[in-house]
């Protein structure tokens, strides 16, 4: 019993014990209490599938009620009881304790971990192991969240090792053991469940192999072998002997000692026919589980009772006869030959006795040589006779002289004597009266001779045999005086050609090989070469070399040329790159050159003189170095002037230059005396600035002197220039030129440009001409029209249309809008610098009519009397009229007309035509007629 369960156990106990003395003693009450102290009681981790039960307690009077809550579960009891089915998340177990008199009320709560598992526990790996290898397993089982794995492995219930994680690699211990086992047990990290899984493991070997049987057979005889081997669980045997496989009776030997693996045994019953002197015979045992295999090999020594041996006295000799025997056989069945491991057949050169034990050769031939063997059957099997090497003597044949036939005076040539002969002949030169012996000997001619035979004789030394060959020796002479034609010297960066020339019969082929310092820099052939120093040269010679070869005896000649490379590199200037005018300043030159250089400078178009020194060498790998020094003081200002320093080679006459750009800084400076602006028509000032106390001040425009004049006034010490009014002319650069106490100065110029303008503008056509007061234009159609000022700086340009902003180009392009039919066209033309404008305006007008065609007069016409007749219209701008009247017709917009004949009524039309369009509208009237006079007797 738990000390919880003990202490409610007292108290209610207690309780039964206060309730009797109170109906006992009568009036004794105890008052309502609680809940207090609740707890859940139970697990705090979960199994998916188990079955857990969980119990609420509390402290409280008179009684409680349990209320669980898991999700959305809830249950009514001191005591809950439930089973997850599958993985969830963690769960929240809460307990709600009230007391039913009070309704006091607490809830606890106690958070479970859900796990699932261990289940489905596997291992994977092969179903045996073998011995002296290693078997990798893997163990996986279903676990939530994770699991851990261990190992054991075991032989008879003894543990051999235990090992951590999921995969093991396992050895077998020894290889004495059959079979060991391999538990694997998988635990849930969380809950520490756990499931194991068990394999039982056969050990796969092979052991102890060994062959019995004879080690020295005799070829026409069988044996018999057997290989044992020790298995488990079993192996299979084949033999191998002379590249053939053979299959025997395989056997089981029982097991002798509890723990000694199965052994094997194989019979091969085999009889020798082919001769070996030496020949293995191999048993292979495979083991049938895990197919490793263990060999075991025994050298037989093999004797063969049947030989071949010459029959004939003598060395065997070519183009005499000779013969062979089979030696052995008692009473041969049947006897073949084998030349080289191939049959022989009778021919006319090649006989054989009755009984084929002798063969003969009439004549015998040095292609006879080889291995002869015979074959004998003798009641058994054939028996491959021990073989006969045989090697022919012959020659001499194809007596050969090697080393040229045709000789150049005073050189050395070895020949070389070649025969076909056996044993080796002995070799015989002759060269007029002179011998020598040996394959080898050597001539040198040193004067022009006749052509004349050189021989070699060859004499066989066992037969006695010669045979002489011989070779036409014709003698030449050259290649002689080599020349090597071109300059005498290189220059860097550029190409020299150079031709060579030799004397040869008949003919010369040329090479050319050019090293600096013994590294090869470039091979040609043919009798000329171009040569290309590299600019970047650190050597002062370069070494040429022509090579004539005799296209005929192929000897050479070679000659070569040391040639020094006229270089200049490693320029530079020395001095200060910004320069003040009139001050002195020097710049030195500096250049290394070979074999010398002279140097000098420009600048400013004129050419300069320095002293010129050259400096020692420092290295013998070095060109020489030069120095030139230039003194100069700069009078005449540019911004930034090149100074150049140019080299010369001495040798080549190549030249190479190095400019620098020196920023000259001018002390002296011409600035206006105000911020404003140069607007012409109003006063102007400029100043000289820097002079100290210059003896004269000078002043130039645009490099002319100026002098004072009616608005052009100066300072008493000339440092002002005052203009009264300004002109457009008056632009352009001004100087001064300061005296002090060295050469004159000319000042940094100041470059005045006046603002004018705009002084009238006018509005023109595309084609520059005027458009006038008033133009008009199509419906719908567009102008075309530029806005031309003289301004500076450039005018800015407005146009307004109707008192609204057009455009701001000098030329427009727009389309007049109507109603109204007459708008003003505004240029307005603004110098940003001076802020003056001034303005041009047209009207442009559209087009419109005729239209609304009226004539207004009398409704009637009297005969005699003049009636007066209007004719008007809509129209922009103005329209001409045409009256129809009596067939005639009449211009203007007013006409009168008087009737003298007697008619009913009268026809009159007005054609309106606008101006500008040429578009026209008609109208028609017909007015009565009547007679004042008539009294209509």
């Amino acid at each position: 019993m738990d000390p919880l369960s003990a202490c409610l156990l007292l108290l209610t106990c207690l309780a039964d014990f206060s309730a009797s003395e109170t109906e006992w003693g009568g009036a004794v009450e105890e008052s309502s209490y609680g809940p207090s102290l609740v707890q859940i009681v139970g697990v705090n981790v979960v199994t998916v599938g188990i079955p857990y039960g969980f119990q609420c307690i509390a402290d409280c009077y008179p009684d409680c009620k349990y209320t669980w809550t898991r999700g959305n579960v809830t249950s009514q009891g001191p005591e809950l009881s439930f089973q997850l089915l599958h993985v969830v998340p963690t769960q929240i177990l809460s307990c709600t304790v009230s007391n039913s008199e009070t309704g006091d009320s607490s809830t606890v709560q106690k958070t479970l971990q859900v796990t699932a598992g261990p289940s489905n526990i596997q291992i994977s790996g092969p179903t045996y192991l073998t011995y002296g290898a290693e078997s990798i397993f893997i163990c996986s089982a279903s676990c939530y969240p994770t699991c851990s794995f261990s190992w054991t492995v075991s032989w008879e219930r003894q543990t051999l090792s235990k090992a951590q994680g999921s995969n093991i690699s396992v050895t077998p211990y020894t290889g004495t053991v059959l079979e060991e086992n391999l538990i694997c047990e998988a635990m849930d990290t969380v809950s520490h469940l756990y499931i194991s899984s068990f394999l039982s493991l056969p050990v796969a070997s092979i052991s102890d192999i060994s062959i019995v049987g004879d080690s020295t057979v005799t070829m026409g005889k069988s044996y018999t072998f057997t290989c044992y081997a020790a298995c488990y669980p079993s192996c299979s045997i084949v033999w191998k002997y002379m590249g053939k496989t053979y299959e025997g009776n395989q056997v089981q030997i029982p097991i002798y000692h509890p723990g000694d693996e199965k052994k094997f045994a194989c019979h091969l019953e085999i009889t020798f026919n082919d001769y070996t002197k030496i020949e293995p015979l191999t048993c292979e045992a495979t083991n049938t589980i895990s197919h490793s295999i263990s060999t075991s090999v025994r050298n037989l020594t093999v004797i063969d009772p049947i030989s071949v041996h010459p029959s004939s006295t003598g060395l065997p000799t070519g183009e005499r006869p000779f013969s062979l025997q089979c030696v052995g056989s008692q009473n041969p069945a049947s006897i073949t030959w084998l030349w080289n491991k191939l049959p022989i057949p009778a021919s006319e050169r090649v006989l054989f006795s009755s009984d084929n034990s002798t063969m003969t050769f009439n004549p015998l031939l040095h292609t006879d040589d080889g291995l002869y063997q015979c074959v004998v059957a003798d009641g058994g099997p054939p028996i491959q006779s021990v073989g006969y090497q045989m090697q022919v003597n012959y020659g001499p044949y194809g007596v050969g002289i090697s080393g040229g036939d045709i000789l150049t005076v005073g050189v050395l040539y070895h020949f070389n004597c070649s025969v076909d002969c056996y044993p080796a002949c002995l070799l015989t030169w002759t060269w007029g009266n002179v011998t020598s012996h040996g394959p080898h000997f050597s001539l040198q001619i040193e004067e022009l001779i006749p052509p004349q035979l050189l021989t070699c004789t060859a004499v066989n030394p066992l037969i006695g045999v010669k045979l002489a060959g011989e070779e036409t020796i014709q003698v030449i002479a050259g290649p002689t005086n080599i020349q090597i034609s071109g300059p005498g010297f290189l220059t860097a960066g550029v190409a020299s050609n150079f031709s060579c020339s030799a004397d040869c019969y008949s003919s010369c082929s040329y090479s050319w090989a050019l090293t600096e310092e013994g590294l090869m820099i470039k091979t040609a052939q043919g009798n000329t070469i171009s040569v290309t120093p590299s600019t970047s040269v650190n050597n002062v010679f370069e070494t040429l070399t022509c090579t004539a070869q005799d296209t005929v005896s192929h000897l050479s000649i070679s000659s070569s040329l040391s040639l020094p490379v006229a270089s200049i590199s490693d320029m530079s200037i020395v001095g200060n790159r910004t320069v003040t005018l009139g001050q002195q300043y020097t710049f030195s030159c500096y250049a290394a050159c070979y074999p010398s250089c002279y140097i000098i400078w420009k600048y400013m178009g004129e050419t300069f003189q320095g002293d010129n020194i050259e400096i020692p060498i420092l290295d013998s790998a070095e060109n020489k170095t030069f120095s030139k020094r230039l003194e100069i003081t700069f009078n005449d200002y540019f911004k930034s002037e090149p100074l150049t320093c140019e080299a010369v080679n001495t040798l080549s006459n190549a030249t190479v230059s190095l400019t620098v750009n020196l920023t000259v800084v001018d002390p002296f400076s011409v600035r206006p005396t105000t911020q404003a602006p140069p607007v012409a028509g109003e006063p102007f000032s400029l100043q000289c600035m820097g002079p100290q106390e210059p003896a004269t001040i000078t002043w130039l425009k645009n490099k002319h002197k100026m002098s004072a004049r009616e608005r052009v006034h100066f300072s008493p010490d000339n440092t002002t220039i005052t203009f009264s009014y300004l002109f457009r002319a008056d632009g352009g650069v001004y100087q001064c030129v300061v005296v002090e106490d060295g050469p004159p100065i000319l000042s940094v110029g100041y470059l005045m440009q006046v603002n004018y303008g705009p002084d009238a503008v006018s509005i023109l056509n595309p084609y520059g001409g005027p458009v006038g007061g008033l133009m008009y234009a199509q419906p719908g159609s567009t102008i075309e029209l530029q806005c031309v000022t003289t301004c500076y700086p450039v005018c800015s340009i407005s146009w307004f249309y109707g008192g609204l902003l057009l455009a701001t180009n000098s030329s427009i392009s727009f389309t007049p809008v109507a109603p109204p039919y007459t708008t003003p066209l505004t240029c307005v033309a603004l110098n940003p610098a001076t802020k003056h404008n001034f303005t041009a305006e047209i009207t442009v007008g559209v087009s419109d009519g005729p239209k609304n065609v009226v004539i207004d007069g009398p409704a009637s016409l009297e005969i005699g009397v003049t009636a007066t007749l209007t004719c008007s219209a809509d129209c922009s701008p103005s329209c001409s009229f045409q009256w129809t009247v009596y067939g005639k017709t009449m211009t203007g917009s007013v006409i009168d007309i008087t009737v003298n004949r007697y008619i009913s009524e009268e026809s009159i039309s007005c054609q309106a035509q606008n101006t500008f369009t040429g578009n026209t509208a008609t109208t028609n009237e017909t007015l009565s007629v009547s007679d004042p006079q008539w009294c209509g007797c």
